[in-house]
């Protein structure tokens, strides 16, 4: 007796085995047999797939179907017929008139059915290995069809009736075809699929896990749509499959079956292009001076898929001046072999070689001002995004498939990555012999004339950084630099001509690389921006005592010199401070200025100019050429007169004969106090006391920067005046203010006196218009009295005066104190009123004598 739950239609059933003497053994043996009466006419099979996978059903129905046992009953007549065995040839008739109206009568109903229950989830797809023209995938997942898909109940009914009754179907080596619509229904590629067995009845799941060959359709259809997603481009796109089938059920063929199925997909369901983060790079020198680049990087790739990229080569391209321009190929580079892990980082390593620079990376652009690799370099050193593009060109290994790499040079990638800001690009910044030179004092106000310049060598310490490993030469430079005080910009230093430079590599104190370059400016202008602020700069430096800071932010344009050529790389960034230590407040008292030579010029009644040579040492660091600056002289908060430098240089340390003109004219500045406050300064001068006068700018000091003088008005230094020590000066080593009245030598007898006097004038005598003087014994006790009222000529240098006459108070404690001196020296007092004439300008002095 047969198996109770053996079915009637199954291909797998084996036949019992036949007798060898049994006739016809070449006869075709149905799929089923009767063994007895209660053999069932629909099986339900316990047993799955056994190439594809396995069958479970979630609800089944034991049953309940009573079952006869015949036994052995009274013989019966030859010509009766069985009614069991009519009954089932009658039930099996109508199962495979079934089987012939759904597959062949209602084709349309079961295909919809079949189209909207089916489902396949798939649980694990990975690619296992690349072919000649495509790759083959194996897919893994689960089938089932659910009924419950199906909205419309006939079709519903009908569907699951035709699957109860086939169970399952078989649907040999297949072809599916993918096609895109929307792009000229371009074949995207096709599939070989091979024979899978799966049950259809609803509710039951299938595993499958099968092997499928890949080939690509129309490569440059696929790099219209591969374009569109790298751009951004691809909001939605509809995808069309078409399978063709060959379905049987059991032993029963159903034809060829053509399923056609639209999706659509959204924006999100699109994979994102890979981050790039580069974990590591090398740049090293190659032979034939080529440049060598190792990076590692790593990339997070959506993919739903486990696979492996064979070896694969690509041309590095940067972009050209303007956006329609082609790219420009600067490098190329491989890989090995990457394994690709869905949700897992995948590490890269890319090997590239330059071999040369292009002319037209280096050419500059039709109307700009730099070059395309100025673009790319400024771009990245700023930590800005910089963007590169990757396209495919010849693979390094001959296992890579010829249709991987034709797809991959049909497609140009973008790969945008954020460069490495280099704050800390200049270690160290310092400026030595600085020279400062004033503006042409006739140039406009406002014209590059007028601006200051500045002369200097200046050293500046690169940071080299670690990835870094190759030679390099920096042979000139040149750079616009906007100079900082306190974060407010105080001018923009212009050094906008090749500057010769050298470059030396060196060990930083931490040990790092960095490299040390040279170069000498020459009368770079200083355009300044803030005059308030350098007067606040000015007003530090010579009375504070904290060294100034200044910042400096420069875009520096090089020429670079490496293995791959020279080069120019302009607008570059690089920031540093210059700090100025000396303080002028400190070092005045060793400024020493020294009178060494006055000459009279030009006089009025009531002014005149004095030419003078003075002797000074400038402690600082810093020269200055001055073509013209003048500045007021006040004395006891009064101007008296103007000082007035002219085509002069000042250099660091010694500085002799320095033109300096004074135009003594308290009269114009100030009026009556003004003639008042300079007959005090000459009078305490020319007695020998030491004075302290007020230096000050004001609108004019450099008419071609009337804003920057009006800045500084706000400045005054007080200094002393400088003592005379022109040739034949009694005190040429003293610090002391020669006396004007050097010695005097009374007569007794004649009762007369003359005087030994010096004058500082060089060229010009100086004329005494009148004498009114009383000398004092201890400051209290008259001596006597000079009255003279006849002019005499005082030369330059030392001179001995006329006798004058001398009223002797003969009674008083001078006259005995005087008497008792004779054939001595004796110290007395003097006061006196002393009228003078230099030049057209004339003058009542009262002067203090010294003893």
């Amino acid at each position: 007796m047969a198996e109770e739950n053996r079915p009637l239609l199954d291909e797998e059933s084996s036949p019992p085995e036949r007798s060898p003497d049994r006739a016809s053994t070449d006869r075709p043996r149905p799929s089923f047999e009767l063994s007895t009466e209660s053999t069932p006419l629909l099986h339900r099979r316990e047993d799955g797939l056994t190439d594809y996978g396995t069958e479970q059903r979630f609800s089944r129905s034991p049953s309940i179907a009573s079952r006869r046992s015949y036994e052995d009953g009274p013989t019966k007549k030859p010509s009766r017929v069985r009614w069991p065995t009519v009954i089932s040839l009658a039930i099996l008739t109508a199962c495979v008139l079934t089987i012939l109206v759904l597959a062949f009568a209602a084709p349309a109903v079961v295909k919809e059915y079949a189209q909207q229950a089916a489902v396949f989830k798939p649980t694990a797809v990975s690619v296992d290995s690349t072919t000649s023209d495509g790759i083959r995938a194996r897919v893994q997942g689960d089938f089932v069809m659910d009924s419950s898909r199906v909205k419309n109940k006939s079709i519903r009914n009908l569907g699951q009736l035709a699957t109860w009754i086939a169970r399952e179907v078989e649907t040999g080596p297949s072809d599916v075809e993918v096609y895109l619509p929307e792009y000229g229904n371009v074949l995207v590629g096709r599939a070989a699929v091979p024979s899978i067995k799966c049950s259809i009845r609803s509710g039951y799941h299938t595993h499958v896990d099968f092997l499928a060959d890949l080939e690509a359709g129309d490569i440059r259809g696929i790099h219209a749509i591969a374009i569109d997603w790298i751009e951004g481009r691809l909001g939605r796109l509809n995808v069309k499959g078409k399978a063709t089938l060959h379905l049987k059920s059991g032993l029963i063929a159903l034809g060829t079956q053509v399923l056609t199925d639209n999706i659509i997909f959204e924006e999100k369901d699109f994979p994102a292009l890979p981050e790039i983060d580069i974990l590591k790079m090398n740049v090293h020198d190659a032979k034939d001076g080529a440049m060598a680049v190792d990076v590692l990087l790593e990339s997070l790739i959506d993919s739903p898929i486990a696979f492996a990229i064979p070896a694969l080569g690509f041309d590095i391209l940067v972009p050209n001046c303007s956006p329609g321009d082609p790219y420009i190929r600067v490098a190329s580079a491989k890989t090995a072999e990457i394994e690709v892990h869905p949700g897992q980082a995948t590490p890269v390593g890319v090997d590239g070689l330059i071999e040369n620079l292009p002319d037209e990376l280096t050419s500059k652009c039709p109307g700009g001002e730099g070059s395309p690799l100025d673009f790319l370099v400024s771009s990245y050193v700023q930590g800005l995004e910089t963007t590169i593009y990757v396209r495919g060109a010849d693979a390094p290994s001959l296992e890579t498939p010829a249709w991987m790499v034709d797809l991959m040079r049909s497609v140009t990638v973008p790969l945008p990555f954020t460069g490495h800001a280099l704050d800390n690009l200049v270690k160290n910044f310092t400026m030595s012999d600085t020279h400062f030179s004033l503006p042409d004092p006739f140039a406009e106000p406002d014209s590059p004339e007028s601006q200051p310049t500045v002369s200097a060598v200046v050293k500046v310490l690169i940071a080299l950084p670690e990835e870094m490993n190759f030679k390099v030469d920096v042979p000139q430079v040149r750079a616009l630099s906007d100079v900082y005080y306190k974060e407010e910009q105080l001018g923009v230093l212009v050094i906008d001509k090749w500057q010769d430079a050298n470059s030396t590599l060196v060990n930083d104190e931490d040990g790092s690389s960095a490299l040390l370059v040279e170069f000498a400016i020459e009368d770079a202008p200083l355009q300044v921006t803030n005059d308030g602020l350098l007067a606040e700069v000015i007003q530090a430096l010579l009375f504070g005592s904290k060294e100034i800071v200044l910042r400096v932010a420069a875009t520096v344009d090089t020429k670079v010199s490496t293995g791959l050529g020279r080069f120019a790389v302009h607008g570059i960034p690089a920031e540093g401070k210059v700090p100025v230590k000396t303080s002028f407040g400190d070092l005045l008292g060793d400024f020493k200025p020294r009178v060494v030579s006055l000459q009279l010029g030009d006089t009025t009644a009531s002014s005149m100019v004095v030419s003078t040579q003075v002797n000074f040492t400038n402690p600082t660091n810093y020269s200055a050429t001055v073509p013209f600056a003048d500045f007021l002289m006040l004395y006891n908060d009064t101007a008296v007169a103007h000082i007035t430098a002219r085509n002069i240089a000042v250099a660091a340390g010694n500085n002799t004969n320095v033109p300096i003109d004074f135009s003594w004219c308290p009269l114009e500045l100030s009026g009556p106090d003004g003639v008042d406050a300079g007959r005090t300064l000459l009078s305490s001068y020319i007695s020998g006391y030491n004075s302290t006068i007020t230096i000050k700018p004001h609108k004019n000091t450099i008419p071609s920067l009337p804003h920057l003088g009006k800045a500084l008005s706000n400045l005054a230094i007080n200094v002393p005046i400088p003592p005379i020590s022109s040739p034949g000066s009694p005190d040429n080593d003293s610090d002391e203010q020669p006396h004007f009245i050097q010695d005097a030598t009374f007569y007794l007898w004649s009762s007369t006196a003359d005087f030994t006097l010096y004058s500082p004038l060089t060229e010009t005598n100086i004329l005494i218009i009148s004498i009114d003087a009383t000398a004092f014994y201890e400051q209290k006790d008259p001596i006597g009295r000079i009255q003279n009222h006849n002019p005499f000529n005082v030369p330059p240098g030392l001179s001995l005066t006329p006798r004058l006459p001398v009223d002797l108070d003969i009674g008083g404690v001078g006259y005995d104190a005087l008497r008792k001196a004779l054939g001595q020296s004796l110290e007395m007092d003097a006061v006196a009123k002393v009228g003078m004439q230099i030049g057209n300008v004339f003058g009542l002095f009262p002067l203090l004598l010294a003893r």
